[in-house]
């Protein structure tokens, strides 16, 4: 920075040097011309005048010829004063020879006056004459300088300008390295910013992507454990069916076992009954061909309301919607929105007395695949206990098959 400046400098100095030796060639001039004029006007105010007069002698002492009466006198010249030496290559004129004066009369008094009165008029002139060249010189002398002091004005005023021109070059030159600096120092701000934001970005993303494996890494961690606890509660759940199967298939065969004791009872109640009103009707029988005009009492019809008769047709399928109507509500299951109908459909057979009492344990015909409906289905069954009565007015049958899907089942 500092070498640049003082080149700067140097070439200015140069320049205003080159600049200065018209200017000063210029007042050398005009000085010199100042000093010539003024040694002129000395050299000329100091030359001798000689003046020449015709003097006239007097006839008359008393006047002569002259009407006045006296003389004419020859004015006298001004006193020369001692010229400059001349340099010694001049060769020195030769005197003129004094012109022989004439006899000088007597002086007159008046003429003496008027002579000194002309003598000091022509004093006087020469000194209004040396006056007004001493003022016109000096107005002369007075204007160069002014011309020269104007002049020395422009030329300060042109090497200020050259100065404040070269000063403004200078500035422009600093504001110039300044304003680079800058924009260096701008740029190098702004691409440290974007390092930084670069940084930050990339700091930020690999958090993000820890963030998210740790997330990814929890929810299977969850997701295994949830996985675990499923089939946990479906290993309890079928150990729970296996269970209740079992309960199931034992109190299905104790009661079986008794429904089968209570029908074998039954039927032999019945087969004595039917033996004994076969017989009652064999005598009557009997009786009347020994007398056909006897008179028949009592009846060997059995009674009706003994006789068990089938439901067919729409009476058993509205019967089958009744059952259905108070089995379904107990089926305690939650049924997710996935399932389809057909996907898991269970049928169960349910033997009944006349009443709608169920005989035994509900039978399981068809497992539909999901143990925990096919045991919520049971409970639900063995709930309804009775069964409705058909609306007929007829006993329940002695049988009835129900089928079930989750889809019906599921909650709305």
């Amino acid at each position: 920075m500092s070498s640049e400046t003082n080149a700067w400098k140097v070439l200015y100095r140069k320049e205003d040097r080159k600049d200065f030796l018209p200017a000063a060639v210029l007042s050398c001039a005009v000085h010199t011309a100042l000093f010539a004029a003024l040694f002129t006007a000395f050299h000329w105010q100091t030359q001798s005048e000689t003046v020449y007069a015709e003097l006239w002698a007097p006839e008359d002492v008393s006047g002569g010829n002259d009407p006045t009466g006296a003389a004419k006198l020859e004015e006298k010249p001004a006193p020369e004063e001692p010229k400059a030496p001349e340099t010694e290559t001049e060769t020195e004129p030769e005197p003129e020879p004094e012109p022989q004066k004439a006899a000088e009369p007597e002086p007159d008094p008046e003429e003496e006056r008027r002579a000194e009165e002309l003598e000091e008029a022509a004093r006087a002139e020469e000194a209004r004459q040396a006056e007004e060249a001493a003022r016109i010189e000096a107005e002369r002398v007075a204007e160069e300088a002014r011309k020269a002091e104007e002049a020395r004005r422009a030329e300060d005023k042109r090497l200020a300008q050259e100065r404040a021109r070269a000063e403004e070059i200078e500035r422009q030159r600093q504001e110039a390295i300044e304003a680079e600096a800058r924009r260096l120092e701008e740029e190098k701000r702004r691409e440290d910013e974007r390092l930084a934001q670069e940084r930050l970005a990339e700091e930020q993303r690999r958090a993000e992507e820890a963030r998210k494996a740790e997330e990814a890494r929890r929810l299977e961690v969850e997701r295994l454990k949830a996985e675990e606890a499923r089939k946990q509660e479906e290993a309890r759940q079928r150990e729970e069916a296996r269970k209740i199967e079992e309960a199931r298939k034992a109190e299905e065969k104790r009661k079986a076992e008794e429904a089968r004791r209570i029908a074998e009872k039954k039927a032999a109640e019945e087969r004595a009954r039917i033996a004994r009103e076969v017989r009652q009707q064999e005598l009557a029988r009997l009786s009347a061909k020994a007398d056909p005009n006897s008179t028949v009492s009592g009846t060997t019809k059995g009674d009706p309301k003994n006789v068990r008769q089938n439901l067919t047709g729409s009476a058993r399928a509205r019967y089958g919607a009744r059952v259905a109507a108070c089995i379904r509500p107990h089926i305690m299951i939650e049924v997710p929105s996935s399932t389809v109908r057909g996907q898991y459909q269970a049928i169960y057979s349910v033997r009944l007395l006349p009443t709608g009492e169920q005989v035994g344990d509900p039978k399981q015909e068809k497992a539909s695949g999901w143990a925990a409906y096919d045991a919520a289905v049971e409970r639900a069954i063995r709930r309804c206990n009775p069964f409705p009565r058909p609306d007929t007015g007829q006993d329940a049958p002695r049988e009835l098959t129900l089928s079930f899907d989750p889809v019906d089942d599921r909650k709305q």
